[in-house]
């Protein structure tokens, strides 16, 4: 396989991976089944086991850390726990997280913050007794959020999200052939928001965002070689510095609206994401050493309808959401490098070039029902079964300055993501529990190991800033089924 290929590929790959998307506020994206995306889902949610359902359905929950102004339509406080265990199949990562926080309002002033340690489970570990540090990692994470009413039906609010990472789910499957990477890192999100309410449930929102994630991979190889001169084996070591950056500067507005009085309610949204991916890293795919430096950006938009009713205890819902966004990554060339048939390239020109064209599409359909339990009716059991589907799609036009050739691609694949919620309410607490897999539509309710890919999760403002690898033939990269048990304990303060 020629490395430039294959360099071009691996530089969508994490890139894609970028994309734990917040709401639909964040757009990324994605040329690689790779999992990535769920260890940042700290967030609580209302809707999760309704597929994450958003548009048109508030998540009391998430609300107001994906838009901080919305946490002043809460009044009172609540302490609140989320711990959740994730996990990849075939021994690819997961890991366990335990996040706490609060929501609370005084007077006009709302505040919400979340802090959260995790240990990350490092994937495929060939020796029996690793060390420690080669066998997990720990994270932290912490969101802060404050949000004033301004009068007229008008809120505003800012938060920020900040990330002490030393793994991300995913990474050692994108360097072929290692046997160790040290990651080291952060991510940093921070938000202005702006609610405006003209009716009843007629509502605008605008949020105004930067995301920031800057890695460092310390990659280690081990290789042997025999010398048949000399009839003996020699053993030789190497570490690789690679540096993954993503910084995200984006806009976002949602518009909501009842329909009649049956319950209906109807909301749009739209967003626009400009990226710049000063460093990708020089991953090894198929044991094929790429190119250094592959620098890029990617313009991002999307745009979304949703719908839902309210009816009896029922709630219904469905998000429909179309992302399409333009990719470009390049090769610099290290020093002047001949073309062939005549020429120069000179040191920092372009040697390969890539175009991306995404047509994603996001659906989502999820449906709850709650039951009064209880002779006075004051507990409440409930349910939600959801269904998401992230249909990926994008074509590939790659020039090769070099070698003077050019050729497209064109890859699509669908993830899977059905959901199951269970609650349960009182006036003193209130407990969730929610269950999700991302897989093949042929492979999620069967046993062994399933070929499979993540996407993009429907809460939260961390991300990696996407996966962005150009793939120089079919793609077989299997990246495994991901799986979720998450937990939400909540206690009002009074």
């Amino acid at each position: 396989m020629n490395p430039y290929l294959v360099r071009a590929v691996t530089a969508l790959v994490l890139i894609g991976s970028l994309a734990r998307v917040a709401g639909a506020q964040l757009v990324t994206p994605k040329t690689l089944p790779v999992f990535q995306n769920q260890q940042f889902d700290i967030l609580p949610s209302a809707t999760a086991g309704m597929a994450g359902i958003s548009i048109a359905l508030d998540d009391s929950l998430a609300d107001p850390f994906v838009n901080p102004a919305k946490a002043t339509r809460l009044r009172g406080g609540t302490f609140f726990t989320t711990p959740f265990r994730h996990s990849v199949s075939d021994n690819r990562g997961g890991g366990r997280t335990l996040p706490v926080g609060g929501i609370g309002s005084f007077g006009d002033w709302s505040i919400a913050g979340i802090f959260a340690l995790q240990q990350l489970d490092r994937a495929g570990q060939m020796s029996f007794t690793p060390a420690i540090s080669d066998r997990t990692a720990t994270n932290q994470y912490l969101t802060l959020s404050a949000a004033r009413r301004i009068g007229h039906g008008v809120s505003i609010g800012a938060s920020g999200t900040f990330a002490e990472l030393n793994a991300v789910d995913g990474v050692d499957l994108l360097y072929q052939g290692s046997d160790r990477i040290n990651q080291a890192g952060s991510s940093s999100d921070v938000r202005l928001g702006l609610t405006k309410e003209f009716a009843p449930h007629q509502t605008l929102e605008v949020v105004l965002l930067h995301n920031l994630y800057q890695m460092t991979h310390d990659v280690h190889y081990t290789t042997s070689r025999w010398d048949p001169a000399l009839r003996q084996s020699f053993t030789t070591q190497r570490t690789d510095h690679n540096v993954d950056r993503t910084s995200i500067w984006g806009a976002h507005a949602e518009y909501t609206q009842p329909i009649g009085t049956e319950g209906w309610r109807i909301g749009w949204l739209g967003t626009v994401n400009q990226l710049s991916h000063p460093k990708i890293p020089e991953y090894v795919l198929e044991s094929v050493r790429p190119i250094p430096r592959d620098p890029g950006s990617t313009l991002a938009f999307n745009a979304g309808i949703g719908l839902s009713k309210v009816w009896s205890g029922s709630t219904f819902g469905i998000d429909l959401i179309r992302e399409p966004m333009t990719s470009n990554t390049w090769a610099d060339a290290a020093r002047d490098t001949a073309v062939v048939g005549g020429g120069t390239i000179k040191a920092g020109g372009k040697t390969i070039e890539n175009s991306f064209r995404f047509n994603n599409t996001i659906l989502r359909v999820g449906f709850g029902h709650d039951v009064a339990v209880g002779h006075d009716s004051s507990s409440v059991f409930g349910f939600q079964l959801g269904l998401g589907v992230y249909a990926i799609n994008y074509k590939l036009a790659q020039t090769n300055n070099v070698q003077k050739t050019s050729r497209e691609q064109r890859e699509s694949w669908m993830e899977w993501s059905p959901t199951l919620g269970l609650a349960y309410r009182t006036h003193a607490m209130q407990l969730r529990y929610n269950y999700s897999v991302t897989c093949a539509v042929s492979e999620c309710f069967s046993f062994g190991d399933k070929v499979n890919v993540v996407g993009p999760s429907s809460s939260g403002a961390n991300t990696t800033g996407g996966v962005i690898v150009a793939p120089s033939s079919a793609l077989t990269f299997n990246g495994g089924t991901a799986s979720s048990h998450k937990f939400w304990i909540s206690i009002p303060i009074k």
